[in-house]
């Protein structure tokens, strides 16, 4: 039978994820013990927490939009799901510490994964010129390889349902082209 195969976890990765669930746990249940009513604020965070942590493990790039919303949401005082409310106002904003501390917390730990998920418009620039040279390399190849082909199977390359791959194509026009050049 064949293993699916598991991901290491990243505890650090977790570590913002992880206090916020600590923090919503032990509010709810200080809440239940009490005798006081669950608010619909323990809901939302019960359900914001639990689906990132879910998200985690299944999307990596939808946990950090989803828990970065969550924090996002926390951060406005759009809810509060936890037992102390520490706040304080800005002109009309009201605005969140806990939440604010959870998000320095997952910006620093999340470093690496907020790169892969959102990289840098330089590293990603880059990517496309190594990919672009990557290609050049295949078509420099395969035009050795057809320095020896007569234009008849260098026609049959460039057919469009040759099967050859595009950079084959490419070579084959170049070869056909200084070989037409060559006769004239």
């Amino acid at each position: 039978m064949g293993r699916m195969k598991t991901e290491e976890i990243n505890y650090v990765e977790l570590t913002a994820l992880l206090i916020a669930i600590i923090l919503l746990i032990i509010s709810i249940t200080l809440i239940i013990v009490t005798g006081n009513q669950l608010t619909l604020d323990y809901y939302i965070g019960f359900f914001l927490f639990s689906g990132s942590l879910f998200l985690y493990f299944r999307n990596k790039k939808y946990y950090v939009i989803l828990f970065t919303l969550t924090l996002t949401g926390g951060i406005l005082n759009l809810y509060d799901p936890f037992l102390i409310k520490l706040t304080f106002g800005l002109v009309f904003l009201s605005l969140n510490i806990t939440f604010m501390a959870l998000t320095i917390a997952f910006l620093a730990t999340n470093k690496d994964l907020l790169n892969t998920v959102f990289p840098q418009k330089s590293s990603l620039e880059e990517e496309i010129q190594i990919e672009k040279k990557r290609e050049q390399q295949k078509i420099q190849k395969f035009i050795t390889q057809y320095q020896t082909k007569s234009p008849i199977d260098l026609e049959r390359i460039l057919e469009k349902d040759s099967g050859y791959v595009e950079e084959a194509k490419i070579a084959a026009r170049r070869v056909l082209e200084t070989k037409s050049d060559h006769t004239i």
